[in-house]
C-alpha cells in the first residue's frame, strides 16, 4: 500500500520536463510565423526557406531512436540536462547569427539536441513517478505541449511584429534557461541514477547499423516530405527514405541488441496497435491546421489575424480534454478514451470534407472543437498504453517508438497532401481567384485522411486491455 505522501507528484522534475516540452513544440510552431520575416532579412527563395524551417525536424527525427537507446543504458537525466542546455545555447546563437549559413548550423543543432530532451523527459517523469498517477502526468504533459504549439503562432507573430523574428529566438532562450537551471540545479537532487555504464561503455554497445540505418532512413524520409513539391529529387529522397526505413525493421529483426526491437511490436500487441494508432493518427491530423489555413484565407477570404484566431480553437480545446483524459486514463481503459478520441476526430475529418465557400463559421468553430476534443482524448490515453506496457529498462526506446510515429506521421500527411496539390494546383497561384481548386484540393486531401483515420479506431480497439489483470 501507498500512502498519499508517496504519490505526490515532484514539482521540479515535473516543472524541468514539462519546461523542456512547451519550449521545443513552441520554438517549432513560431518559426513557421516568423518564416516570412526570415526570408525578407537574409532574401532567401522558397527552398532556402523551406530548409531553414523544416532542418530543425529533419535532424530532430534522425537522432531520436539512437538517443532512446542510449537513454536506456546510459544515465537519462545527464542525456537531458545536455540537451536543454545545448538546445538554448544553439537557440540564443540562432538569434545571433549574421548570415543564412549560420543559421542553418544553429537550427540543424537545435533539431539534434531536441532528440535528448524528446526522448528522456517523459521517461525521466513516469519513471521518478508512482503508476497511480501516470495518466495524470501523461496528461500534463501532452497539453503543454499543445500549449506551446498552439501559443506558438499567436505569441510569435505578436513578437515578430514588435522586434522581429530575432525575438522568437531570444524568448526561447529565456525559458531554456530557466528549464536549464531548473534541470542543473534541482533535478538531480530528485531523481535516482539507477544505470551504472559509462558513456564511452554505453556507445560502445549501441547499435551501430540500426543507428545509422534509421538516422538515414528518417532523414531522407522528412527532408523528402518538407520538400515534396519543390523537385523530383525530393520525391525521390521520400522514397529512398521508405526503403531505407524498411531494411532498418529487417536488419533489427535479426538483432541481438537492436536499437529497436522491432519483436516488441508483436509480442506486446498493446504496444504495437497504440504506435500503430499513433502514426495513423498524426498522418490524418498533422496537415489539418495548413489545410484549414489556406480554406480560411484563400476560400473565406478572412486575414491572417483572424484565421490564426479561428484555428487556435482546436490546439486550445485538446489541451483542456489532454489535463482530462490522462487522469481519467488511471480508472477508465485507455484503449476506450482513445478510441473514442479516433472516433471523434475522423467524423471530424470527414465533415471537413464536405465544407465548401458558403460554410459557416459556427461549423468551422464547432468542428475544429470536436477535432480537438478527439485528439486530446486520444493521445494521452495512447500514450500511456504504450509507456505502461513496457518495463522501466526500456522506457527511452518506448518514449522514440512515440516520437518516431508522431515524425513519420507529419511526414506522411505533408506528403499525402503534397501529391493532391500537385494533382490539382499545379502550376497554380494560391489565391482567391482559384478558390474552386483549392477547395476541391483540401476537400480530397480531408477525404483521404478521413477514411485512413478508420484504420485507426480499428488499430486503438484491437489493442487490447492495460487494467485486465486488475
Amino acid at each position: 500500500m501507498h500512502t498519499q505522501e508517496d504519490i505526490k507528484i515532484n514539482k521540479n522534475i515535473l516543472i524541468a520536463t514539462t519546461l523542456s516540452s512547451f519550449l521545443v513544440p513552441f520554438m517549432s510552431s513560431a518559426v513557421n510565423i516568423a518564416a516570412p520575416d526570415i526570408a525578407k532579412s537574409f532574401k532567401l527563395n522558397a527552398e532556402e526557406l523551406n530548409l531553414v524551417i523544416s532542418i530543425f525536424l529533419i535532424f530532430s527525427a534522425a537522432f531520436i531512436l539512437p538517443m532512446g537507446k542510449l537513454s536506456d543504458t546510459f544515465d537519462r537525466t545527464k542525456i537531458f540536462k545536455t540537451g536543454l542546455l545545448l538546445f538554448t545555447f544553439s537557440t540564443l546563437m540562432c538569434a545571433l547569427s549574421n548570415t543564412v549559413e549560420l543559421l542553418f548550423v544553429f537550427r540543424s543543432l537545435q533539431g539534434f539536441f531536441s532528440a535528448f530532451t524528446f526522448v528522456t523527459s517523459m521517461a525521466i517523469l513516469i519513471e521518478e513517478h508512482l503508476p497511480q498517477i501516470r495518466g495524470r502526468l501523461l496528461g500534463i504533459n501532452t497539453a503543454v505541449v499543445y500549449l506551446g504549439t498552439s501559443l506558438g503562432p499567436f505569441l510569435g507573430g505578436v513578437l515578430v511584429r514588435l522586434w522581429g523574428y530575432r525575438s522568437i529566438f531570444l524568448f526561447g532562450f529565456a525559458i531554456g534557461l530557466v528549464g536549464s537551471f531548473v534541470s542543473l540545479f534541482l533535478l538531480q537532487k530528485e531523481v535516482k541514477n539507477t544505470r551504472q555504464a559509462k558513456l564511452l561503455d554505453s556507445l560502445k554497445s549501441l547499435d551501430k547499423t540500426g543507428s545509422i540505418l534509421s538516422m538515414i532512413g528518417l532523414f531522407l524520409l522528412m527532408y523528402g516530405a518538407s520538400t515534396f513539391e519543390l523537385s523530383n529529387t525530393s520525391k525521390f529522397m521520400f522514397l529512398a527514405g521508405l526503403i531505407f526505413m524498411v531494411i532498418f525493421v529487417v536488419a533489427e529483426a535479426k538483432l541481438q541488441n537492436p536499437v529497436l526491437d522491432v519483436k516488441l511490436f508483436v509480442k506486446i500487441p498493446q504496444f504495437g496497435f497504440s504506435n500503430l494508432a499513433a502514426l495513423i493518427n498524426y498522418s490524418c491530423t498533422f496537415s489539418a491546421s495548413y489545410l484549414l489555413s489556406l480554406y480560411l484565407q484563400l476560400v473565406k477570404a478572412l486575414p491572417p489575424q483572424v484565421a490564426g484566431s479561428i484555428l487556435i480553437v482546436q490546439p486550445l480545446s485538446q489541451v483542456i480534454t489532454s489535463l482530462i483524459s490522462g487522469r481519467a486514463s488511471e480508472k477508465i481503459e485507455p484503449r476506450k478514451l482513445a478510441t473514442a478520441g479516433m472516433v471523434l476526430t475522423t467524423i471530424g475529418l470527414f465533415v471537413f470534407s464536405f465544407f465548401d465557400s458558403n460554410t459557416s463559421f459556427v461549423l468551422v468553430v464547432l468542428n475544429l472543437l470536436l477535432m480537438g476534443i478527439g485528439f486530446g482524448l486520444f493521445s494521452s490515453p495512447n500514450t500511456n498504453v504504450v509507456m505502461s506496457c513496457v518495463p522501466k529498462s526500456l522506457y527511452g526506446t518506448a518514449s522514440s517508438t512515440i516520437s518516431v510515429m508522431r515524425v513519420v506521421g507529419q511526414a506522411f500527411s505533408m506528403a499525402i497532401v503534397s501529391f493532391i496539390s500537385i494533382m490539382f494546383l499545379k502550376g497554380v497561384k494560391l489565391s482567391h481567384e482559384n478558390y474552386l481548386l483549392i477547395l476541391k484540393s483540401m476537400k480530397t486531401s480531408f477525404l483521404v485522411f478521413a477514411s485512413l483515420s478508420i484504420l485507426g479506431i480499428v488499430a486503438s480497439y484491437k489493442r487490447g486491455n492495460i487494467y485486465s489483470e486488475k
